[in-house]
Order: structure tokens, then C-alpha cells, then sequence
């Protein structure tokens, strides 16, 4: 109804007041009419001649409105998006609100009206995403995954966030901070206010909400994590997480399965109702390389009864690994024609077995259209748009811009799955577009495959993928923690094998509780989509239990050795074990091979119990080959390294020393070493000894030695000998790489190490300055080694079974815990 006389502020003018005085004493009505009910000039005119008997021209009203500094716009725009952010605080607080602005009532249409210009404005723009966004870990748990992204570090819920942070995540319910009442505004509550028929929203409530979930949609997509999580209640924040959790798992599977079985996968499929929740535990206790505390004589075994004795219903993974065979085809072939298959019955989506490759030639939308395309039907999701508090359709017109921000995730997404179908296809998008293959480098996609390593699937093949010419990354780069890629690689070693946490390797990580990449095994006993892992994210534990994790295996070892020669050691300082002197506050780094001997020592004094290093000498070795030099020196403190170094510094000064690495592995006190297990310590002694004759070698010999190698006689220029003349480092590296091709534990109780590879004599014929007898040479069961410490039919970056062994002895022939790798000079 609109106002009447009746309604309006009374005023009595006296009959012998002159027509100029006027103006004053009905200023108030005049203001009511102009300002609070939005009257326009001629029908102020119009009201004030009838109803009050003040005929007056239209000039003469804006003489009076500028004197009186009088417009339509009389409450400034910054303070009513205020009072609507009040008015959404005190809604959720369960209270009702009414404004007064310089003692004038606001009404709720004025309100309702700036809302609704403020939510046409925003859907008006596109969001700008922000790159770099340093916000990630306020919902998504992860410091350090992906640090240019909309989606990819969304991999764990809600409930488990909680555990992740150790408390709960959810911030005060505001709009980006806590709003302040404005000057000239007044907040009541009123005694009596209606409330809408059956609780429903009133009209203002829904244009609120909609102004708010639109401004979220570019919180999300401009990288404000921080703005986001404090736009929502702790109720909306559980949804939110969960919604983008389940778009994680959604785009993983996508690109795990692109090619192959069900070619959308719906909320039904990806079964979100059907997991359980395991029983949640405690989160792992951190470990501390104290020399000198008790906690560090704790033996491995004993280590591993604390970590992994929880209580939960939870499916346990095997013990045994998969694995992966390289092989190249020497066979030709030229495909023909085949009839048109018969049609097969229809697959069961939750049983590979049953599923089958995509038609070749079949009308698929690329993956990252099949993204947007579940966002907009949202059909990923059991949650309803209309319940997100997020406004999805802004999400979705930002996306479907000329940004391809969603080419920029589906080729994470890719990585992530390990599959290399659809990022080859993904590629040929890239290749043309190179805005979009900038960002695409911006997500550290070689620190990514190396998060999420998997050497019973793709082993080392993408990053082969990666280091393609078409695509041409640099692998020497470091992510936004200032972590190289080697990093990353002894990260995944640490993470999968054993018991340690992020703080551990980088003081920066000191609040981080699970690793990047946690959720899939490097030796394919477990994966993000595997039911075990899903029990424990819904029953809110991030970690992976350490009773899950074994030794250094040799599936392990094969993806990390090949990786390393795929992209070489970097003679950079590393970003891991960053210390400073709390006297001179110098910067103490480690290089690579420090490094390595820092990965050994944590294998060692938290690995799991039937660790015998093996692994790490193998890693050592294939570092060495390379070209990594341990006659490098590094300034650094051994106190500091190793304990609190506050709490334990030298009172007398700097504590800072140069070391190379096997002068830091001679720093672990022998009664440490003697703590270990007897494998343990016998693969101790076998490491240092490597870093003492490859110490020896480079001190004698100008490396690397050119014209003594097999592989330059035959041209090959990418490889060069660092071994020298050292025929102990050569044989023992051919021994390492026969054995981790060949031999695999088949069964629960199976030994780790082959026959053919007995670290005991191995360590007996170190000592005694000898060759070292091991039975792959003895038995003449493998090809000839090089002097720099190939196979002689080695010649594509990797050792590969087929080319070492003389007649087949390998073990790997359970098929179906294999998967064979078809490897081409160049993607």
C-alpha cells in the first residue's frame, strides 16, 4: 500500500509564517517524500501543493535539495552494503534488524533494492582468478599441492579437514572480516517483528543470499580462500568443503577412467552414500631427530607398534605390491580392418574387469568441457545447487570464458590420475594455445606426478609425458615452497615408507599433518578412489595409517630411479632440511646428495621394520651416475639438523660446520647406528661405502671420463661416466638395477631381496676393498655393465629388463598385478 497523509510526519505551519520561511518547516515531510519512499520531483510537487497546500516551482526544489545537500542517494552506497552485511549477521544470530540512518528509519525495500543492484553488477563481470593464491590450506588441508587453482587442492572433506588441522576449521560467520557499524547508522532489534508465513524467506533474505553466494562464486575463483571461509557459517562450511571435495573426486575419476568404462560419472556411480566411515583415530605422533633424546633410540619395530596399533573398521590394503614392466616392441606391424564388434552386454561400472575401451572415433567432448559440463548440471554432486552456498551458474559463466582455466585443471587432473591418454589429448589442445600452456606450467606439474607416483601403473612414463619437446616444462624449476623436483622425490620416498610428517623435512610444514599425494600408493596397493582411503577420509583422518606402509619396496625404488634419470640430479641447493644459525642467522642448505643421506637416516631410524635399505642405495647410485658430486661441501649444523635447534645450540657460538655428504653420514653416532636392526645396519655400511669409493674416484680421476665408455663408443652423447674406473661402483650398480627388474615378493613372508643380491657378502667384499660377487655376474644371468654403470643395450634414459637379462629369470609373472609399459623414443 503506498503512504498516505496518514502515514506521513505531521506538520502545522502557521497561517502568517511567510512562503520563504516555509521551506524549513517542511523540509522533513519533503525528505520523506524524496528520500525514504523515492518519490520523483514532479510527484513531490504534485503532493506537496495538494496535501499540504505548498505551491512551490520545481527550481525552487532544487535550490532547496542542493542548500539542504538533499538526493536520492542520500545514504551513501558503501554504508548500505554495510547494513546488509549486518543484516546477514544477525539473521544468522537468530535476531531481527532495523537500520536508522542520521535518525531516519532505513526501510527493508531501500535494503532490498541495493542488494539486488549489488548481485546485477557482479553477474554483469566475470571473477579474475588469482594466481599463486597463498590462501590454500584454510579449507583444503594443503599448503603446498597446487598453488594456481580452482580445484585440484580440494582432495579431502570437510570431517577431515578437522582432524587435518587438528581443530575445527570453521571461522566466525562474517563477510570477509567482522563488519563494523558505520557512523550515522543505528542498529536496533524490534520488539515485535513479523516473521514470514510457514518460516519461509522474505523476499529481502533471498536477494541477501543470492548477493552472497554470487560473491563467494568470485572468492572461489579470484584464489580470497580466506574470504571465502569467512562468508559462511560453520553449516555452509561443511557443505562447501564437501561439494568441492566431491567435484575432487569427480574430476579424479574422469581422468583416471578417461577412454575406458563408464564415460560420465554421476553421483551414483562415484558412491558417496556407500562409504562408511572407518573408526576415527588419533593423529600421528610427530617424530624428532634428537640424538640425544630417548625417542630417537626407539627401535623401528617398536616405532611401528606405537604408529600402528589404531583401533578402526577400516579395510587394510595388502602388503604386496603391483608393478609395472617397461618393454620395447621390436615387432612392426600394420593394423587392418576388423569387422564391426557384436554388441557386449552392459558393463558393471563398479567392476573393471567388465568394462571396455571407448569407440575410437566416438563423439566424446574434451575433458575439460566435460568438466564444466557436470558443473552446470551439478550432477557429480549428491547435494542440490539450490542447498550450495555458492552460486554454481557464476562459477560456470566464468569458466566457460576464453580463459580455459578448466583446460588449465583438467591437465592436473590428468597428472593426478596418471593417465596419459588424456593428457596426450589434452596436449594437443596446449600446443596451439600458449596462454593456456603458461598456467599449465605455472601448476609445477613435474612436482605433481611426483606427489602422486605411481610405479605399479605409469611408473616414470609421465614425466617422460611431461619433459616431451611439445610441452617443453623446465623439471629444474621449484614450487611455491621452494622444493625442486629431486625433493619431491625423496619426499614420496619418506611419505610412503615412512613414519615421519612434513615438518620433519621443512620447518615451514611444522603445522602440516599429511603429505601432497597421500591418498595413492607408489607401489599400487591403494588409491584416491580406493574404498580404504575413502573410509578413512569420512571418518576424518588424512593420514594414511603407518601400519599400511612397508619398506622402501622395489616397485618404489624402479619409479624413483627412473625418474631420477629421466630428469637428472640438479646441482642446486635443496629446498628440504632449511636451517638457520640462531647466532649469525646464516641460511644453512644441504645439496642433493646431502640430502639423500638425510632420507637414508630417516629410513633408517623410522622406516618400517623390515627396512634394510637397499632402496636408498639404489637412489644413491642412480644420483651418482648422473653426475651428482660428493666432493660438494655444505655449511651446516649437525645440531640443528637434527634437533631443536633453539633449544640445542652450541651457548659458546655458531655450531655450523662444511660436510660433505659422507662426512654427514658419519656424524650419526655409532650408538644410534647400533640401535638399528642388523639388515639395517648392514645397508648402512653398504651406503657409506658407495660415498666413500665415489668419494675416492672423483679425487683421483677428472670426471666424467670421456672415451671409456660403451655408450660413447656408440654415439650416445646423453650419457657420461662418473664411475670412472671403479669397478665396484659399476658392478654393484648393475646388481641394483637387475635386481629391482627381475625380482618382486610374491607372497606374505617371501624375502624383500632376491637370492641373486646377498647384502652381507656385498658388504664383506666392500670391506675387503674387492669387486663384489653377486650372483647375477656369477651366474652369468645378465648382460655385461658398462663402465659408467649401464647395460650395454641400455640406450633410452632407463634400464629395462628385457635388455639386461640374458634369458628370462624374472619373477614378475602374476599378470594381473602387472601392468606392461610400451616405451617409444619420444612422445
Amino acid at each position: 500500500m503506498p503512504p498516505t497523509r496518514a502515514s506521513r510526519i505531521q506538520v502545522t505551519i502557521p497561517a502568517n509564517v511567510p512562503f520563504n520561511k516555509k521551506w524549513d518547516l517542511l523540509k522533513p515531510v519533503i525528505e520523506q517524500l524524496y528520500v525514504d519512499e523515492g518519490q520523483e520531483l514532479p510527484e513531490v510537487v504534485t503532493i506537496m501543493k495538494r496535501d499540504y497546500g505548498f505551491a512551490a516551482e520545481k527550481h525552487d526544489y532544487k535550490y532547496h535539495f542542493k542548500k539542504w545537500k538533499l538526493t536520492k542517494k542520500n545514504i551513501p552506497t558503501s554504508k548500505k552494503e554495510a547494513m546488509l552485511n549486518i543484516r546477514r549477521q544477525r539473521t544468522e544470530a537468530g535476531k531481527s534488524t532495523a537500520f536508522f540512518y542520521k535518525g531516519a528509519r532505513v526501510e527493508d525495500k531501500k535494503l532490498r533494492r541495493q542488494a539486488k543492484e549489488s548481485v546485477r553488477s557482479v553477474v554483469a563481470r566475470r571473477p579474475v582468478a588469482v594466481e599463486g593464491g597463498g590462501e590454500l590450506r584454510l579449507l583444503s588441508g594443503s599448503a603446498f599441492q597446487v598453488s594456481n587453482s580452482i580445484f585440484l587442492n580440494w582432495n579431502i572433506p570437510y570431517g577431515t579437514m578437522r582432524s587435518f588441522t587438528g581443530q575445527s576449521p570453521s571461522y566466525p560467520a562474517t563477510s570477509p572480516m567482522a563488519q563494523s557499524t558505520p557512523s550515522d547508522v543505528e542498529v536496533i532489534t524490534p520488539i515485535n517483528s513479523a516473521s514470514s508465513p510457514n518460516s519461509a524467506p522474505s523476499p529481502f533474505s533471498r536477494d541477501q543470499n543470492m548477493k552472497a553466494t554470487v560473491d563467494r562464486a568470485h572468492m572461489l575463483i579470484g584464489g580470497q580462500h580466506l574470504a571465502l571461509v569467512k562468508s559462511m557459517c560453520k553449516e555452509e562450511q561443511d557443505i562447501m568443503s564437501t561439494w568441492l571435495y566431491q567435484f575432487w573426486f569427480h574430476g579424479f575419476k574422469t581422468a583416471k577412467h578417461w577412454g575406458r568404462g563408464p564415460q560420465r560419472w554421476t553421483a551414483d556411480l562415484l558412491r558417496f552414500d556407500a562409504i562408511h566411515a572407518a573408526s576415527p583415530a588419533p593423529l600421528p605422533i610427530s617424530p624428532t631427530m634428537d640424538f640425544g633424546a630417548t625417542d630417537f633410540q626407539l627401535s623401528p619395530a617398536k616405532r611401528s607398534e606405537n604408529l600402528g596399533s589404531r583401533n578402526r573398521t577400516v579395510h587394510v590394503p595388502s602388503q604386496l605390491c603391483n608393478w609395472s614392466i617397461h618393454y620395447q616392441s621390436d615387432v612392426s606391424y600394420k593394423p587392418l580392418k576388423s569387422r564391426t564388434p557384436s554388441p557386449e552386454p552392459n558393463p558393471d561400472p563398479l567392476d573393471e574387469r567388465s568394462w571396455k575401451d571407448w569407440p575410437r572415433f566416438s563423439d566424446q567432448q574434451p575433458c575439460q568441457e566435460r568438466l564444466l559440463d557436470s558443473l552446470a548440471k551439478n550432477d557429480f554432486s549428491d547435494i542440490k545447487a539450490e542447498d550450495l552456498p555458492i552460486a554454481v551458474p557464476q562459477i560456470v559463466k566464468t569458466l566457460e570464458g576464453p580463459s580455459d582455466r578448466l583446460l588449465e585443471e583438467a591437465f592436473g587432473f590428468g597428472v593426478m590420475a596418471r593417465n596419459s591418454k588424456v593428457l596426450e589429448n589434452l596436449l594437443t589442445d596446449i600446443r596451439t594455445n600458449e596462454e593456456a600452456r603458461r598456467k599449465i606450467i605455472a601448476l609445477n606439474l613435474f612436482h605433481l606426478a611426483t606427489s602422486y607416483l605411481d610405479g605399479s601403473k605409469t611408473c616414470c612414463s609421465i614425466i617422460e609425458q611431461l619433459s616431451s619437446k611439445r610441452i617443453n616444462i623446465n623439471p629444474r624449476g621449484r614450487n611455491n615452497l621452494g622444493h625442486t623436483v629431486f625433493d619431491n622425490l625423496m619426499i614420496a620416498i619418506l611419505k610412503a615408507h615412512t613414519s615421519i610428517t612434513p615438518g620433519e623435512i621443512d620447518d615451514g610444514l611444522r603445522n602440516e599433518k599429511r603429505f601432497p599425494g597421500e591418498e595413492v600408493d607408489i607401489c599400487g596397493r591403494w588409491d584416491a578412489d580406493s574404498d580404504c582411503v575413502r573410509e578413512l577420509l569420512k571418518a576424518g583422518d588424512s593420514c594414511i595409517p603407518f601400519a599400511w606402509k612397508h619398506k622402501f619396496c622395489h616397485t618404489s625404488v624402479q619409479a624413483i630411479c627412473h625418474c631420477i634419470t629421466q630428469l637428472l640430479v640438479p646441482d642446486v641447493p635443496s629446498g628440504l632440511f632449511i636451517k638457520h644459525c640462531v647466532f649469525c642467522g646464516l641460511k644453512m642448505q644441504v645439496q642433493p646428495l646431502h640430502t639423500v643421506v638425510l632420507t637414508a637416516i630417516f629410513l633408517a631410524q623410522f622406516g618400517a621394520k623390515e627396512e634394510d635399505l637397499f632402496g636408498i642405495i639404489a637412489v644413491l647410485l642412480a644420483a651418482l651416475q648422473d653426475g651428482a658430486n660428493p666432493l660438494h661441501t655444505v655449511n651446516i649444523s649437525v645440531s640443528a639438523l637434527f634437533s631443536d635447534e633453539a633449544s640445542n645450540a652450541d651457548l659458546t657460538g655458531c655450531s655450523h660446520r662444511h660436510h660433505r655428504p659422507l662426512e654427514l653420514a658419519n656424524c650419526v653416532p655409532s650408538r644410534v647406528v647400533e640401535s638399528w636392526s642388523s639388515k639395517i645396519r648392514t645397508g648402512w655400511e653398504v651406503f657409506c661405502c658407495v660415498l666413500r669409493l665415489s668419494e675416492q674416484t672423483w679425487e683421483s680421476t677428472e670426471l666424467p671420463l670421456a672415451g671409456e665408455c660403451l655408450h660413447d663408443e656408440m654415439g650416445h652423447d646423453d650419457f657420461s661416466n662418473y664411475f670412472g674406473e671403479t669397478r665396484e661402483l659399476t658392478v654393484l650398480s648393475g646388481a641394483v638395477q637387475a635386481e629391482y627388474l627381475t625380482y618382486r615378493r610374491l607372497a606374505e613372508g617371501d624375502p624383500w631381496l632376491s637370492q641373486n643380491f646377498d647384502m652381507d657378502a656385498i658388504r664383506e667384499s666392500l670391506d675387503k676393498g674387492e669387486v663384489p660377487r653377486i650372483g647375477f655376474f656369477e651366474n652369468d644371468m645378465v648382460h655385461p655393465v658398462c663402465d659408467c654403470g649401464r647395460f650395454n643395450g641400455e640406450w633410452y634414459g632407463k634400464p629395462r629388463a628385457q635388455e639386461i637379462m640374458k634369458d628370462h629369470f624374472s619373477n614378475l609373472e602374476d599378470w594381473s598385478r602387472t601392468t606392461f609399459i610400451e616405451d617409444f623414443d619420444d612422445y
